[in-house]
C-alpha cells in the first residue's frame, strides 16, 4: 500500500470513527426512502462465503458495524438477543464488519460469540455501496429483499417499537419485546 493510500484509509476510518453513535442519540428504525442496494457476496468470518440472495424469503437485517465502535458492541448483544429471540422465525441477520483485518473481527467474536453469520467488507465495497455513512447502521429488508427500514445508531433491537415495526413486515415475528439471556448479554473487556 502506498503512504498516500494508508492516509486515505486512515482518513476514511476517522471519519466513520466521527459518525459513531451513542445511547443518548435515540436511534429510531425509520422508513426507507431510497431505491434497492445491490446484492453482495462476502466472505464469512466462518471461512464460506454468503450471498443476500440466500437470505430471500425471510426479514433479513443486514448490520454494519466495527469491532473498534463502542455502540457497535452493545448493538450486536442486543442483535444476539432477537437472534436467539426469533430463532424459529422467518427473520435473519447478518453482521457485516467494515474494513477491518480478519484476524481482528475473529479475535473479537472469540469475545463475543453471536448465533447470525458475520461477513467481511475488507475493502468497504459493500458499505461504500450501500451508502453507509455511520457505525453501527441496520438496514432492514423484506421477503424480497427489498429494504423497508433503517437505522443509524444503537438501537435496543428487544424494545416493544422495534419488534412491532419487524411484525409489521412480517407477522410470523413475535409482537412481544424480549428478555436478552445471561449470556447474551456480556459485553466485551
Amino acid at each position: 500500500m502506498t503512504r498516500a493510500a494508508g492516509r486515505l484509509a486512515l482518513l476514511s476510518m476517522m471519519s466513520l470513527m466521527l459518525t459513531t453513535f451513542s445511547a443518548a442519540d435515540a436511534a429510531r428504525l425509520a422508513p426507507w426512502r431510497e431505491g434497492p442496494r445491490a446484492a453482495f457476496t462476502l466472505d464469512g468470518v466462518d471461512g464460506g462465503s454468503r450471498s443476500l440472495a440466500t437470505f430471500k424469503g425471510r426479514i433479513i437485517l443486514v448490520h454494519f458495524f466495527a469491532t473498534w465502535c463502542e455502540p457497535c458492541v452493545r448493538e450486536l448483544t442486543s442483535l444476539n438477543a432477537l437472534a436467539r429471540a426469533t430463532r424459529d422465525r422467518p427473520l435473519s441477520i447478518v453482521a457485516i464488519d467494515v474494513g477491518e483485518v480478519d484476524l481482528r473481527v475473529r479475535a473479537f467474536l472469540q469475545k463475543l460469540p453471536v448465533d447470525f453469520p458475520v461477513l467481511l467488507d475488507r475493502d468497504r465495497a459493500v458499505a461504500r455501496s450501500w451508502k453507509v455513512s455511520a457505525l453501527p447502521s441496520t438496514i432492514v429488508l423484506d421477503a424480497d429483499l427489498v429494504p423497508r427500514l433503517f437505522v443509524e445508531g444503537d438501537l435496543d433491537w428487544t424494545g416493544s417499537d422495534t419488534i412491532a415495526a419487524l411484525a409489521r413486515l412480517d407477522p410470523a415475528i413475535p409482537l412481544r419485546p424480549t428478555t436478552p439471556t445471561a449470556s447474551a448479554a456480556a459485553t466485551v473487556k
